[in-house]
C-alpha cells in the first residue's frame, strides 16, 4: 500500500482502471599510475630503443597453473527457472591435456558446489570419456577461485584425459553476470521468467567449472534440461529436436553441435519462452509481447554481417553456421558478443518505429555493428591475456561506426565518430593517473575494471587514427595477415604490428617514416598513457615555415614528459582548403619538435589533423587562432564540419586546462550563429553546458541567456520543432533535438510556445506525440502541462512495454514544473502493489535522477521528499543507500545560491545519520567550489565576456 499525495491519487486511480502492460557500459578504470620502467628491447633492424616496460607487477597467483590445458567440453546443465527455481545442477566433462607432469588439475569455481570430481581415461575411439580411473579430492582457494582436484597418480605430460565434475549453481538475480535470471510482464500481467548467460570477463567459472582464461580455448558441446514448454538457444545450431528427459516427462533435453574453438567467456546460452524471428542463417529471439520489435535488428544484421564479411574478406559463415540474437529484458543497455549468440538489453536491440525514436535506431544500428565486430576482433581472435582487451573493444567501437556506415550510407553514422568517440576519449584520458592501453590484471576486480574509455574510445580512436594514415586498402590487407595467422588462438598486440608490417612491406613502405617499424608506431601510443597536444606555431616569415611540437595534454595542469609519440599530420589552408586525407599526405612528427615549409601564405589560416582523424589536440599561435576565427564567422563552410567540431572541442579544452585565453573559445562559439551542421553544435554542447550550470542561479545568468539567444537566432527559424518531414536525415534531427533543447532551455517563447502547443494537440487527440521530436516536445511541453495531460503521458509510460519508450516518458514527466506533479513522479519511484510490478529497478533510480536532473524544480522537489522522514527510509529501502548519496552530490552540484545553500544545509541536517558524513562533507566542498569559481581566472574571464556581449551581442 503506497501513500498518496493528491496527484498521485489520481494517478492511482488510472493504473487502478487498466491492467499494467509490460540504455555504451558504465566502465570504472583503473587509477593506479602506471609503473613505466624502462627495459632495453631488440628490434627489427638490430636497433637498440628504449621502450617502455609496460607489464607492472601484479599477483600471478590468480593465474592458473600452466601444468594442464582444456582440448574439449561437454556441459549438461539443468533448470527449473519457468517456476523461478533458480537452484540449477549440471554436470561437465573435461578433456584435457597435460602439459607438464602433475598431480592436480587446476581449474576456475566461483561459488558452485562441487559434489563429485572423476578422473577418466580418453575412449580408445577418442571421443568422449572411457573408463573411470579414480574419484579426486578437490578444493576450491576463494580468493583466487581456483579449484584443485588432487589425483593419487602422476599424470605424464603428453596424455590427455577427462575430468568429470558433478556440481550445483544458483542462478544470480538480474546482475547481468555469469548465468542469471530474468523477467518479464506477458498481456495478462503474469511474470514470466528465463535464464541466459554472460560471462566475459570472468564470470564463466560462476556457471561451471572450466579453464576461465581467455587463452585456453577449447570445443564445446551443450545439452540443457528444460520445462517442455521453454526453448534452448546456444552458440550452435541445435544438434536435432529436443528429446523427452527420461527423469521427468515435463521435462526436454536440447543438444547443440560441437562449436567452434573458443574461450570459456564466448560461450552463451539462454532458456525462455520467447519467440522467434528468422531471416536466412540469421534469428532474432524476444520476448513474444515484442515479436514485431524484431523486424528491424533481424534486417540490420544480416546486412551488418554481410558487409563486415566482405570487408574483412573473411567470411564470418566460414567459422560459424548461423547467428542469433538475443533480447533480453531488464538487462539495460549493454550487450555481449557471444560467438553465434549475441545478447543485448533489450533497449538496444528492439525496435518499434510507432514508438522509438531517431535515436534508438542510430543505437541499435550501432551496437550490433559493435557487437559483430567483435565475431572477427574477440571471436576468431581473442586476446592472449586481458592486458590486450583493446584488441578486441578498440576495433569493436571502431568498426561500431565504420561498419555501420558501410552498411547503411544514408544513414551518416561516421558523421558521430568524432564527437562520440574521439572527443569522449579526450575527457577520460587527459588525467594523469589514466593507465595505457597496453595494462596488465589479474584479479577478477582489476580485470573488469580494464572495461573502460580507454579500451573502447581511446583504443578505437586510435586504431582509427592509422587506418587512414596507413591506408583504408593497407589496413585491410594487414588485418587479413593477423586475422589469417592468429586465427582460432590468442593474439599480442605485437601480433596486429605484425601482419600490418607485412601488409606495408608489400604495399606501401614509403608510408612510415624513416626508421621505424609498424611496432615502434603504434606501440608509442598503445603503452603511453594519454596524448598529446601538438603546437603549431607559424613564423610567419617570407619561407611560410612551421615549428612542430609536441607534449602530453593534462586537463588540470603541464608536468614534463620525455615521451615522445609518433603523430600522423596533415594539414590545409585558407588559400586552397583541401579536407579529403589521403595517406600520401601524411607526415610524422617522430620528435619532440620539428620545422616544416608550408605552401600557406601568411594571410590565410591553416589546420592540422583533417577531419580530426588524428588522436591528439592542436593548439595553434594566437595569430593563426584569430585567422580561424574571422574564417568561422566570414564563412563557416570553407572548414569542415569535423574540423569546426574540432576547433570548438579543442579551443574549449585548451582553455580550461589554461594552455588558451578562454576569450578565445567563447569568441570561436560566437559562430555558431551560422552554423548549420549538427556535429560543432553538439562539439559545443558541453562548454555551453558547463557555463549553464556554473551560472544558472545566479545574477550572470541574464548575460549568458543573452549570449545563448544571440546563437541560436539564425538556425531556430529554419527548424519545424514540432513536426516532421520525411525528407529529414538523421544527422538533422539530431540538429534539431540539440538546438530545441537549448532554445527551449533558455526560455524561448516560440520554443516554449510550440512544444506545449504540440503536446496539447497531442493530448486531445489521445496520439502519441511523432517519436522523433517526442523528447523535444513532451519534456518542453511538459514545463506547464495540466494535471489531465501529465496523467495521460503517465499512462503511456504504465502501458508501454517498450523499454526504450519508458525511459523516454520517465524523462518527459521529470521535465514537470509543478510541485504536486514532481512529488507525485517521485512517490511513483517508491511505490510497492501489484501497480507497480512492471516497473524495473533501474527505472525508480531513472526517474529520481530525471527529476533532479531536468530543472531547479527538480532538485527542490527531490529535497521536499527527502526532509520528509518518513520517506528516507522507503527511499533507501526501494532504491538503495548509493541513490540516496547520489541524490546528495547531485543536489550540491546544482547549487549556486546562497537560498539553494541553505536548502542543502536544512537537508543535511534532517538526514542525520541516514547519509555518511563523507558524503555530506562532499556536498559542502562541491558548494565551495561552485562559488569559489567565480573568483577563479575563468570565471572572472567568462563573466566578463558574457557580460560584455549582454551590451553588445552584435560582437559576438
Amino acid at each position: 500500500m503506497v501513500r498518496t499525495a493528491p496527484l498521485l491519487a489520481l494517478v492511482a486511480m488510472c493504473l487502478l482502471a487498466s491492467p499494467a502492460l509490460a540504455g555504451r557500459p558504465a566502465w570504472k578504470w583503473l587509477v593506479e599510475p602506471s609503473d613505466l620502467t624502462l627495459a632495453f628491447e631488440q628490434q627489427d633492424q638490430s636497433e637498440t630503443v628504449l621502450v617502455p616496460n609496460r607489464r607492472q607487477p601484479v599477483d600471478e597467483t590468480y593465474r592458473l597453473p600452466n601444468n594442464t590445458a582444456p582440448v574439449h567440453y561437454h556441459l549438461a546443465l539443468r533448470t527449473a527457472i519457468h517456476v523461478n527455481d533458480r537452484d540449477f545442477s549440471g554436470t561437465v566433462m573435461v578433456m584435457f591435456e597435460v602439459l607438464e607432469a602433475t598431480t592436480t588439475v587446476t581449474l576456475h569455481n566461483r561459488q558452485l558446489t562441487v559434489q563429485r570430481a572423476f578422473l577418466h581415461e580418453v575412449a580408445e575411439t577418442g571421443s568422449g570419456p572411457g573408463a573411470e580411473i579414480e574419484q579426486a579430492a578437490h578444493a576450491t582457494d576463494s580468493r583466487t577461485e581456483h579449484l584443485t582436484l588432487t589425483l593419487s597418480q602422476m599424470l605424464p605430460a603428453g596424455s590427455r584425459y577427462y575430468l568429470r565434475i558433478e556440481f550445483q549453481g544458483r542462478l544470480q538475480n538480474n546482475n547481468n553476470q555469469g548465468f542469471f535470471a530474468s523477467s518479464y510482464l506477458d498481456n495478462n500481467g503474469v511474470r514470466r521468467y528465463l535464464a541466459s548467460s554472460k560471462f566475459e570477463p570472468t564470470h564463466a567459472r560462476s556457471a561451471f567449472p572450466c579453464y576461465d582464461e581467455p587463452l585456453l580455448k577449447a570445443t564445446f558441446e551443450l545439452e540443457l534440461t528444460h520445462h517442455k514448454d521453454y526453448n534452448a538457444v546456444a552458440n550452435m545450431p541445435p544438434a536435432g529436436a529436443p528429446v523427452p528427459d527420461p527423469d521427468n516427462a515435463d521435462y526436454v533435453r536440447s543438444r547443440f553441435e560441437v562449436s567452434t574453438k573458443m574461450p570459456t567467456y564466448l560461450v552463451a546460452f539462454a532458456v525462455t519462452d520467447f519467440s522467434i524471428r528468422t531471416a536466412g542463417q540469421q534469428t532474432v529471439y524476444a520476448r513474444p509481447n515484442v515479436y514485431e520489435e524484431t523486424a528491424f535488428p533481424l534486417e540490420a544484421g544480416n546486412k551488418i554481417l554481410d558487409t563486415l564479411s566482405a570487408y574483412m574478406d573473411v567470411s564470418y559463415y566460414d567459422y560459424m553456421p548461423k547467428m542469433t540474437q538475443i533480447a533480453i529484458p531488464d538487462r539495460g543497455t549493454g550487450a555481449m558478443e557471444n560467438w553465434g549468440l549475441v545478447a543485448y538489453g533489450e533497449p538496444v536491440l528492439l525496435f518499434n518505429p510507432a514508438i522509438n525514436t531517431y535515436r534508438n535506431k542510430k543505437s541499435v544500428t550501432t551496437i550490433i555493428a559493435h557487437e559483430y565486430a567483435h565475431q572477427w576482433f574477440g571471436n576468431l581472435v581473442s586476446p592472449h591475456w586481458w592486458e590486450y582487451i583493446w584488441l578486441n573493444e578498440g576495433f569493436a567501437t571502431l568498426y561500431e561506426y565504420y561498419a555501420a556506415q558501410l552498411a547503411y550510407p544514408e544513414g551518416e553514422y561516421w558523421e558521430f565518430f568524432t564527437v562520440e568517440v574521439i572527443q569522449n576519449a579526450f575527457n577520460a584520458d587527459a588525467s594523469e593517473t589514466v593507465r595505457p592501453m597496453n595494462w596488465n590484471a589479474a584479479s577478477p576486480s582489476e580485470i573488469a575494471n580494464l572495461f573502460d574509455t580507454v579500451a573502447y574510445d581511446k583504443s578505437g580512436s586510435v586504431l582509427n587514427m592509422f587506418r587512414v594514415a596507413l591506408g583504408d586498402d593497407n589496413w585491410r590487407v594487414g588485418l587479413k595477415r593477423y586475422m589469417t595467422a592468429r586465427q582460432l588462438d590468442g593474439a599480442l598486440a605485437e601480433d596486429l604490428y605484425a601482419g600490418m608490417q607485412e601488409a606495408l612491406a608489400i604495399n606501401a613502405p614509403s608510408l612510415l617514416p624513416a626508421g621505424v617499424n609498424v611496432r615502434q608506431l603504434m606501440d608509442s601510443w598503445t603503452s603511453e598513457p594519454g596524448f598529446p597536444v601538438l603546437n603549431v606555431y607559424r613564423t610567419y616569415g617570407e619561407a611560410q615555415e612551421v615549428i612542430l611540437s609536441q607534449e602530453r595534454f593534462l586537463s588540470n595542469k603541464q608536468l614534463p614528459n620525455s615521451h615522445v609519440f609518433h603523430i600522423p599530420y596533415d594539414y590545409t589552408g585558407g588559400n586552397a582548403p583541401d579536407f579529403e586525407p589521403t595517406p600520401a599526405a601524411y607526415g610524422w612528427l617522430s620528435s619532440k619538435a620539428a620545422k616544416i615549409s608550408t605552401t600557406v601564405p601568411n594571410d590565410d589560416w591553416i589546420i592540422f589533423n583533417r577531419q580530426q582523424n588524428g588522436y591528439y589536440r592542436v593548439n595553434y599561435d594566437a595569430h593563426n587562432w584569430e585567422l580561424l576565427i574571422e574564417a568561422l564567422h566570414t564563412d563557416p563552410t570553407q572548414i569542415h564540419r569535423r574540423n569546426r567540431a574540432q576547433l570548438v572541442n579543442d579551443a574549449y579544452n585548451l582553455a580550461r586546462a589554461e594552455r588558451l585565453d578562454l576569450t578565445v573559445p567563447l569568441r570561436l562559439m560566437g559562430y555558431l550563429r551560422k552554423e548549420t551542421e549538427y556535429a560543432p553544435w553538439t562539439a559545443a554542447g558541453s562548454a555551453l553546458t558547463y557555463f549553464n550550470n556554473k551560472l544558472r542561479g545566479t545574477d550572470h545568468y541574464a548575460h549568458f541567456l543573452v549570449y545563448m539567444n544571440s546563437i541560436l537566432l539564425d538556425i531556430y527559424p529554419t527548424l519545424a520543432v514540432d513536426s516532421v518531414a520525411e525528407q529529414e536525415t538523421l544527422l538533422h534531427r539530431y540538429l534539431k533535438q540539440f538546438i530545441t533543447t537549448w532554445a527551449c532551455r533558455v526560455g524561448h517563447g516560440d520554443c516554449l510556445g510550440k512544444t506545449k502547443q504540440a503536446l496539447a494537440a497531442a493530448h486531445q487527440a489521445a496520439t502519441p506525440v511523432h517519436p522523433d521530436i517526442a523528447t523535444a516536445v513532451y519534456c518542453n511541453g511538459m514545463v506547464d502541462a495540466s494535471d489531465e495531460t501529465f496523467v495521460w503521458v503517465y499512462e503511456q509510460f504504465k502501458a508501454s512495454r517498450n523499454q526504450a519508450h519508458r525511459t523516454v516518458l520517465i524523462d518527459a514527466l521529470a521535465c514537470a514544473r509543478k510541485p504536486s506533479q514532481l512529488e507525485s513522479l517521485l512517490l511513483v519511484a517508491l511505490g510497492t502493489g501489484s501497480e507497480f510490478d512492471a516497473m524495473l529497478s533501474s527505472e525508480r533510480t531513472r526517474i529520481v535522477s530525471a527529476v533532479y536532473g531536468a530543472s531547479r524544480e527538480g532538485v527542490d522537489a527531490v529535497i521536499d521528499l527527502l526532509m520528509q522522514p518518513t520517506w528516507v527510509g522507503d527511499f533507501v529501502q526501494r532504491l538503495g543507500q548509493s541513490a540516496l548519496n547520489s541524490a546528495i552530490s547531485n543536489i550540491a552540484s546544482r547549487t549556486n545560491n546562497q537560498q539553494e545553500l541553505a536548502r542543502l544545509e536544512a537537508l543535511l541536517t534532517s538526514l542525520g545519520s541516514a547519509v555518511p558524513e563523507s558524503v555530506a562533507t562532499a556536498a559542502r566542498n562541491t558548494v565551495q567550489n561552485n562559488f569559489d569559481w567565480f573568483n577563479s581566472l575563468e570565471g572572472l574571464v567568462a563573466v566578463e565576456y558574457f557580460a560584455k556581449v549582454a551590451t553588445a551581442p552584435q560582437e559576438l
